[in-house]
């Protein structure tokens, strides 16, 4: 088994509008910090813990979660081959 019992996981989501208001919503509620941002595209770190509530908010607010991973490294990886793939976002 790994170090902690909370491991990390982080989020890579595309919103549609509004990711600066997203991502003071998502701290001050929730305690989830923006690691990473481009254009309409979020990277937040939350816990395996919270992992599905953070999901379904993401959902509900119009958020669209490309990947969950462990590592931020993964999901940078996802975010340039989706940005090379469909540079029309």
């Amino acid at each position: 088994m790994k170090g902690s019992l909370i491991r990390k996981r982080y989020v890579l989501v595309f919103w549609e509008s509004e990711p600066e208001r997203m991502d003071r919503y998502l701290y001050n509620y929730y305690e989830v910090k923006r690691k990473y941002r481009t254009e309409n595209f979020s990277i937040y770190m939350c816990n395996q813990l919270n992992k599905p509530t953070i999901c379904s908010i993401i959902r509900e607010k119009g958020g669209n979660i490309i990947t969950v991973s462990g590592t931020i490294k993964k999901c940078k990886k996802a975010l340039s081959h989706r940005i090379e793939n469909n540079p029309h976002l």
